[in-house]
């Protein structure tokens, strides 16, 4: 009997170990967690040096980092004159491939400049104005180009960067963020098995996956329905009076006027581009003045004209009616991203900016 129970302890152990082996030849992982880390303000950037596999709805996107924390998408040598690139997860080139990314593809015909893309997921203004303000002393350039995004100015007020006292701001630490993957990492006993195992975190970034239908980001249990269709188009945070909306964009106006000031300080020249991928003039979006962002993105161009701050407004781009018509077509399924053709359209939007912001 004792044999029998050793035998088929020992029969179990080889099949985890052989487990082991196959889950790291066929679904390769990184052990270390995420490819994102917080700096002494809290703010997430980019891990220097990185490669993290991101595997979603069966295809894997590989995302390689270099010593600049930035996404390194081309063998270009980094030697000639550099560009930091600003923006979310739509200019990081989220779940797409190097080649993919609209970044990339103005790799490729600026061959003159290297872009340095410090973009990173779920960024606001908030966020490029204390990347600006914790390392421009170290930037070895001279222009800084932003890519806005449709929830820009909604993120600015839950974010903790920057915080609104009467008609000042001051600077803030952003606490940690208290997601689902980081909440596991904390645990010291389950750290050691995710930390160790690919067979182990396989296995439990799947039961994530599924508990992810149900529970959101910050462990709150939400309506799986309202969840895909909040992710399927973009992020419309509606308020619930226009004093919210006014705070919003006071506080953004103070942050940019924070950020014209550090920009200055550095002896760099910034340059805002809104790529249109949201038309929020556009009535038919059934968009009201409780959207924050609907709200900034009307008055952006007087507001970026007052501060002397150069803005590229694509929403009357003829490209990007039908992205605004057809927006089912240029997203990954089942999430909001842009993807492969619509990285396309952002490009073919954007290069033109880029090509007169460089001739400047």
């Amino acid at each position: 009997m004792f044999k029998k129970i050793l035998l088929t302890c020992f029969s179990l152990l080889i099949s985890l170990i052989l487990c082991e082996f196959l889950v790291r030849f066929y679904y390769p992982q990184n052990l270390d967690g995420y490819y994102l880390e917080q700096n002494e303000s809290g703010l997430w950037i980019l891990k220097n040096n990185y490669t993290y596999y991101d595997h979603f709805d069966g295809k894997t996107y590989i995302y390689n980092t270099g010593k600049l924390r930035n996404r390194v998408t081309d063998n270009f040598k980094n030697d000639k004159e550099k560009v930091l690139i600003l923006g979310d997860s739509f200019t990081f080139g989220y779940r797409l491939n190097d080649k993919d990314t609209y970044v990339s593809k103005l790799q490729n015909i600026f061959k003159d400049y290297y872009f340095v893309n410090s973009a990173s997921p779920n960024w606001g203004l908030s966020d490029y104005s204390r990347y600006v303000e914790d390392y421009c002393k170290t930037f070895e350039l001279k222009k800084v180009i932003i890519f806005l995004n449709t929830d820009d100015i909604g993120r600015v007020y839950q974010s903790n960067q920057y915080i609104l006292n009467d008609d000042n701001i001051t600077t803030g630490v952003q606490g940690k963020y208290n997601a689902w993957y980081t909440k596991y990492y904390e645990n010291p006993f389950i750290n050691v098995f995710l930390s160790n195992s690919h067979l182990i975190r396989f296995v439990a970034k799947k039961f994530l996956d599924i508990s992810r239908l149900k529970i959101n980001n910050s462990g709150e249990r939400i309506d799986n329905k309202k969840f895909k269709e909040k992710r399927i188009l973009y992020p419309q945070r509606q308020l619930k009076s226009e004093h919210e909306v006014n705070l919003y964009i006071k506080k953004s106006k103070l942050i940019l006027e924070r950020l014209k000031k550090n920009i200055e300080n550095c002896n760099l020249n910034l340059y805002f581009i809104y790529s249109g991928w949201v038309n929020f003039e556009n009535k038919a979006n059934n968009l009201n003045n409780f959207d924050p962002n609907a709200v900034f993105l009307k008055e952006a161009d007087k507001l970026f004209n007052s501060l002397k701050i150069k803005f590229f407004n694509n929403t009357d781009e003829f490209l990007m009616k039908d992205v605004n018509l057809n927006r089912y077509k240029y997203i990954i399924k089942d999430d909001h991203h842009p993807n492969k053709l619509g990285s396309d359209i952002l490009f073919e939007v954007v290069k033109d900016d880029i090509k007169t912001i460089l001739n400047y």
